[in-house]
């Protein structure tokens, strides 16, 4: 079984410390965010990435979200038609909406996204994972449960056969809704809801189209 890190009042700093070092060296962690618990590798880590992909059972062809910490990281991911769009939209940040939007050129990006010329980017609403990904840039994330399951609200949830493939579980209590977050694309400069959630299209239609 893998190492199980808890998260305690006062030690996120030194967790996500630990966490960070451990991604670093090509880890895949089981980690909460701030609506599910999920995978996480670093994106300029191939084989880390590849290993959520055989550890999901998941399709090749289906991209990772990408969390970053910022707006402006987020920013920097898209081409440049799309960055006006990402920064009002991302007044929903941090929050539950993945945004997906046409990628700028990254190293890594076929990694995360193959087959695709767009990525899915979040900024978590999650302490911790904010603190961590400060430490780290960019992570792939996906829900750790296997391709078809349900999404964990608790690491007690997750199923054990995915965990006997993973490297550091941290444990953070029950997360978040349970529920997946809003994924919304931009295309051509239209809105289009990919899979509804907690932030509905209405608002986001709002935020788009703000002065």
């Amino acid at each position: 079984m893998p190492e199980t890190l808890r998260l305690e009042e006062g030690n996120e700093p030194l967790v996500a410390e630990a966490c960070a070092k451990a991604l670093e060296k090509g880890s895949v962690v089981v980690l909460p965010t701030d609506t599910v618990y999920g995978l996480a590798a670093r994106v300029d880590m191939p084989r880390a990435v590849g290993r959520i992909f055989e550890i999901k059972r998941r399709e090749a062809t289906k991209a990772l979200v990408v969390m970053v910490g910022t707006v402006e990281e987020a920013v920097a991911l898209a081409v440049p038609g799309e960055w006006e769009s990402v920064r009002r939209l991302g007044s929903f940040w941090p929050g539950p909406l993945t945004l997906v939007v046409k990628a700028a050129e990254l190293p890594w990006r076929e990694a995360v996204a193959p087959s695709s010329a767009t990525l899915g980017i979040r900024i978590p609403d999650h302490s911790f994972l904010l603190g961590l990904l400060s430490l780290t840039g960019p992570l792939a994330v996906t829900s750790a449960n296997p391709s078809g399951g349900s999404a964990p609200a608790g690491a007690e949830d997750i199923d054990p056969s995915l965990l006997e493939d993973v490297d550091l579980v941290i444990h953070g209590g029950r997360v978040g809704s349970g529920r997946p977050s809003t994924v919304a694309e931009i295309r051509e400069g239209k809105l289009l809801i990919l899979r509804p959630g907690d932030i509905g299209e209405e608002e986001l239609l709002a935020a788009l189209s703000s002065r």
